[in-house]
C-alpha cells in the first residue's frame, strides 16, 4: 500500500519507545499471577443513524423498539454488574433521520463540535467509536468538526490523505484499561482497536471526498494494523470495529462487506461488524461458513453485528489469561439484546437524564419534522406543494401517483449515479411498490396526504421502510418475469360468471406488487396467476403480463436495462425470479426515504398525476367484479368505480365497470 507500510513502521517505532517501559511492567506482573483470568464484557452499538431518542421522526410518534436512551439503559446494568466494560460503536452515527438532517442544516446554530450526538456519547462514555460510510454523506468539514468535540478515540483506519497517503483520522487506538482479575487483583489490559469502513465511500460520496482523501482495502488495513499492535506495540487484545457485513464469497479485494475475513487474522481476538442491518448471531447467516451460531462466533473470533436503529444491543464476553507473559484470549461468546423483546412485549426503559440531555434538539427536530419540505434558506419561502391529495387508494386498480413519485425520484436518482460508469447509456427502469395499501393492516393503511406543503414526516407516508436504493442490471426476460410475479396481486377473474368475483388477493402483501416504470403493459387477470404468494412457479404455461413495449416497441427477452429498487428486492426479499445480488451494478448508501425527499426540494410543484404506463386487461362478465379499498376513496370516485358497501373488517368494496375504468 505504498507509504501506509513506512507510516505503519513509523508509528509503530515512535509508539513503542514511548509505552516500552509500561510494558515492560505490565508483562512483569503477569508473569507473577500466571494463573490469573480476566473476563471482560464488550458492548457495542452499530447503524444508530440518529436514532437517540426513543421517536419515530418519518411518523412523527414516540416508539418503545428503538432508542440509544433505551440501550443506554441495559449499558448502565452492564456497568453496575460486570466488573470489566468497554463500549465501542461501530459507525453511522450522524446521518439517517431527520435529527441528523435538521442538525447539519442549521449548525450554524451550535458549535459542531459541541453538538448533542457527541455530548451524548461522551456522556454514555464510549470507549472508542469507528466511522461508517454514512459519516460522510455530509463532507469532511462537517465530519472533523463533528468528532472534535469527542472525550474518546475516533477511529477511522482505511481513509488516507490524498497528497501524501497518510491517514486522515486516527487509524488506532490503544487503550490501557485497569481491570480486575477473577482473583480481584487489579491488572494493566491493552486494548488495540482499529476502525474500517468500505472503500466505496469514494463512488457513494465522490463529491465529497475526491482530491482530498483515498481508501485502502479494508482486509489489508486490519493485517496491518492487527500485527502493529499486537507485535510492536504490545496490545493484549485486538478489537476490529469493522463497518463492513458479512460474506464469505472468495475475497477479491475492495470488498464492501469485509469483516467476515477479518476473523482469520491471527492477530484479531473480536470484531464488532454493521452497515448491513442486520443482526449476528442470527438465522440470516447460518449458511456462512465457520458460523457458531450458539456461541456467536465465526472461524472461533466472537463477533457480533448489533442491528440498526439502535434496536439491538451487542455483548461480547471474553476471557483473557496470563500466557507466556502476556494477556491472552482464551474464550469468547457473542450475543445481541433487542430493546424490545416480542415475546414479553417489554422494552428497556429510557435513561431519564440522557432524554433530558437531548430535550432541547428534541424538540427542535420536532418543530423542523413539521415544517414545509424544501424551504430555502431564509425560511421564507417553501418548496415541495402538492397541488392536489396524494393517496394510495387506487394503487391496486391503476396506475397510481404513490407508486410513480417513488419511481420517478428513483429514476432521476440512479441517471446521476449511473453517470459516467460503463452502465451509463443502458435504458433505465425503475420499480416500487404500493406499500400502504390496505392488506392485513388494516382500512387506515392507506397512503393519504393532503393537498398543500408537504412537510418532512410525509415521506414515511410516502415510502414507509427504511430500504436504500440499488440497481441490477438485467433482460428483458428478466423483466418480463419480475412483473408476472408481481401480477400475483390479484385473482384470476372469469368471464362470463354470474357470482360477484373479488379481484385482489388480500393475501398477496402489497409490497410485493412491483409496478415497473420505463415502459407498458398490461396484465391480463382473465389467466392463471403464473407465480403463487410465496414465489413459486405453479403454472409455467400461464402468462398475465401482455402487450409489453419499450420505447413503443414490443420488449425483447436478450434486451438490457438497469432496473432500480430497493435492497430488500435486490437481495432475494419477495423470492422475484432472477432477482440476485449477483446482478447488482450500484449500491447506493442512501435512504428510500431521503432519495424521494430530495426529489421533491428540487422540484418544488407536486402534480399527483401518473402516467398510465400499466393497467388491468378484465374480461367482460355477468357478475360483479369487486374492488375492495379505503373507505374513502367514496369520497371522491374515479370513474369506472361504484360504492357498494362496507365489509365487516371496516374496508370499503366497490363495483369494477371494466368498460369505464380505463
Amino acid at each position: 500500500m505504498r507509504t501506509f507500510r513506512k507510516v505503519l513502521v513509523l508509528l509503530g517505532v515512535f509508539v513503542t519507545a514511548v509505552i516500552l517501559l509500561g510494558c515492560a511492567i505490565s508483562a512483569k506482573n503477569a508473569k507473577s499471577d500466571e494463573s490469573a483470568k480476566i473476563e471482560i464484557t464488550i458492548l457495542a452499538t452499530s447503524d444508530v443513524h440518529n436514532n437517540y431518542m426513543d421517536y419515530d421522526y418519518f411518523v412523527d410518534k414516540p416508539t418503545d423498539q428503538t432508542g440509544l436512551v433505551r440501550l443506554a439503559s441495559k449499558i448502565d446494568e452492564y456497568r453496575k454488574t460486570d466488573k470489566n466494560v468497554l463500549l465501542f460503536d461501530d459507525g453511522d452515527n450522524i446521518q439517517g433521520n431527520p435529527f441528523g438532517e435538521y442538525l447539519f442544516k442549521n449548525q450554524e446554530s451550535f458549535q459542531p463540535e459541541r453538538s448533542p450526538i457527541t455530548r451524548l456519547m461522551n456522556t454514555m462514555k464510549y470507549d472508542a467509536i469507528a466511522l461508517g460510510n454514512h459519516e460522510f454523506n455530509f463532507g469532511l468539514d462537517y465530519l472533523n468538526k463533528i468528532i472534535g468535540g469527542a472525550e474518546f478515540p475516533v477511529i477511522c483506519s482505511n481513509v488516507l490523505k490524498a497528497d501524501t497517503d497518510e491517514p486522515y483520522f486516527q487509524p488506532y487506538a490503544l487503550l490501557e484499561r485497569t481491570m480486575t482479575d477473577t482473583q480481584g487483583k487489579k491488572q494493566k489490559v491493552k486494548i488495540g482497536v482499529i476502525g474500517l469502513v468500505p472503500p466505496q465511500i469514494m463512488n457513494w460520496d465522490g463529491a465529497n471526498l475526491r482530491g482530498r482523501v483515498t481508501t485502502v482495502d479494508g482486509f489489508e488495513a486490519a493485517e496491518e494494523y492487527a500485527a502493529l499492535l499486537k507485535e510492536k506495540l504490545g496490545a493484549d487484545i485486538v478489537v476490529v470495529l469493522a463497518h463492513s457485513g458479512l460474506a464469505d464469497f472468495p475475497r477479491k479485494g475492495g470488498e464492501e462487506n469485509f469483516a467476515w475475513y477479518i476473523t482469520n487474522i491471527p492477530h484479531v481476538d473480536v470484531v464488532i461488524s454493521g452497515h448491513a442491518h442486520m443482526q449476528f448471531p442470527g438465522s440470516g447467516f447460518r449458511r456462512i461458513a465457520g458460523v457458531n451460531l450458539d456461541n456467536g462466533t465465526i472461524n472461533g473470533v466472537p463477533v457480533i453485528m448489533p442491528g440498526s436503529f439502535a434496536d439491538h444491543l451487542g455483548a461480547i464476553n471474553i476471557t483473557v489469561e496470563n500466557v507466556g507473559g502476556r494477556w491472552q484470549r482464551v474464550e469468547g461468546t457473542g450475543k445481541i439484546i433487542p430493546v424490545y423483546n416480542r415475546e414479553t412485549q417489554t422494552s428497556m426503559p429510557a435513561v431519564s437524564s440522557l432524554v433530558a440531555l437531548l430535550k432541547d434538539a428534541h424538540e427542535a427536530v420536532l418543530k423542523y419534522i413539521r415544517s414545509p419540505v424544501g424551504k430555502d434558506e431564509s425560511g421564507a419561502k417553501a418548496g415541495g406543494h402538492l397541488t392536489a391529495p396524494l393517496t394510495s387508494f387506487y394503487a391496486l386498480i391503476h396506475d397510481d401517483f404513490s407508486t410513480q413519485i417513488i419511481n420517478e425520484a428513483q429514476t432521476h436518482y440512479i441517471k446521476k449515479a449511473l453517470a459516467g460508469t460503463e452502465h451509463e447509456k443502458l435504458p433505465v427502469l425503475s420499480a416500487a411498490a404500493p406499500f400502504k395499501s390496505g392488506g392485513r393492516q388494516g382500512p387506515s393503511y392507506y397512503t393519504n396526504v393532503p393537498a398543500g406543503p408537504l412537510a418532512i414526516k410525509n415521506m414515511a407516508d410516502i415510502y414507509v421502510y427504511p430500504n436504500t436504493v440499488v440497481a441490477l442490471k438485467v433482460t428483458g426476460q428478466d423483466v418480463r418475469e419480475w412483473l408476472e410475479r408481481s401480477a400475483g396481486q390479484f385473482h384470476q377473474i372469469r368471464g362470463n360468471v354470474a357470482d360477484a368475483q373479488q379481484l385482489v388477493d388480500s393475501g398477496f402483501p402489497t409490497y410485493n406488487f412491483d409496478v415497473i416504470d420505463g415502459l407498458t403493459y398490461e396484465i391480463d387477470v382473465s389467466q392463471s396467476a403464473r407465480y403463487d404468494n410465496e414465489g413459486a412457479l405453479v403454472n409455467p404455461d400461464a402468462r398475465r403480463i401482455v402487450n409489453m413495449r419499450f420505447a413503443g416497441n414490443p420488449l425483447r427477452d436478450d434486451m438490457e436495462f438497469v432496473i432500480v429498487t430497493n435492497n430488500y428486492r435486490a437481495y432475494g426479499g419477495g423470492n422475484f425470479p432472477g432477482v440476485t445480488p449477483e446482478k447488482i451494478v450500484y449500491e447506493s448508501p442512501d435512504e428510500s426515504r431521503q432519495v424521494i425527499l430530495q426529489y421533491i426540494e428540487e422540484k418544488q410543484e407536486i402534480v399527483p398525476s401518473a402516467d398510465n404506463n400499466w393497467k388491468l386487461r378484465l374480461p367482460k362478465t355477468s357478475g360483479a367484479i369487486l374492488f375492495t379499498t379505503s373507505p374513502l376513496a367514496k369520497e371522491n370516485l374515479i370513474s369506472g368505480l361504484a360504492f357498494d358497501s362496507l365489509d365487516e373488517n371496516g374496508f370499503g368494496v366497490y363495483k369494477v365497470d371494466v368498460n369505464e375504468l380505463y
